[in-house]
């Protein structure tokens, strides 16, 4: 059984601390923070899914947390330091892009969806989720059938049943 949904223009658009957060996700690099293609999306809907890909190089699959809440995907990572704390005490850093951090991005999806039967695989550093539509936001076929009982149509079934001239009137 489907329900109708008033239309809510505001309920599709992004908040301003989402738009804020992605803004400085983008722009901002801290230092120590993930940063650079950690987290790069591919975004896309078909056969009644949403298809998620996130580059997450360096992160392991137990650092990552995923949540679903109404039609809103949320992506946590962490990334350890991957040299030992002795080298790090001795060490000079001539350059250094990447290093321990947490990284978190946020989905608004245009449609709800299954938060119960998402998918979720993580093979050589890409993320990729399949997230289910919810049953009432996929579109359905209705079929229309014709009415028998059209006064018209009973008045020529009724003649032609006589065998007199059919008449519509």
């Amino acid at each position: 059984m489907s329900s109708m949904m008033r239309w809510d223009p505001f309920r599709d658009a992004t908040t301003l601390r989402d738009a804020m957060g992605q803004l400085f996700e983008q722009a901002v690099l801290r230092p120590g923070a993930l940063g650079g293609v950690v987290g790069q999306m591919n975004v896309l809907e078909a056969d009644g899914h949403y298809l998620v890909q996130a580059l997450l190089p360096g992160i392991r699959p137990e650092s990552i947390d995923l949540t679903v809440r109404q039609n809103v995907l949320t992506i946590k990572a962490s990334a350890a330091e991957t040299l030992p704390q002795e080298q790090l005490k001795t060490a000079t850093w001539l350059l250094r892009e990447f290093g321990p951090g947490e990284f978190t991005r946020t989905i608004t999806f245009n449609k709800d969806v299954d938060g119960d039967n998402v998918d979720a695989r993580f093979d050589r550093g890409i993320l990729t989720l399949v997230v289910p539509l919810a049953r009432h936001a996929q579109p359905k076929r209705i079929a229309v059938r014709e009415d028998d009982s059209t006064p018209e149509r009973l008045l020529v079934e009724e003649k032609a049943n006589t065998h007199e001239p059919a008449t519509i009137g």
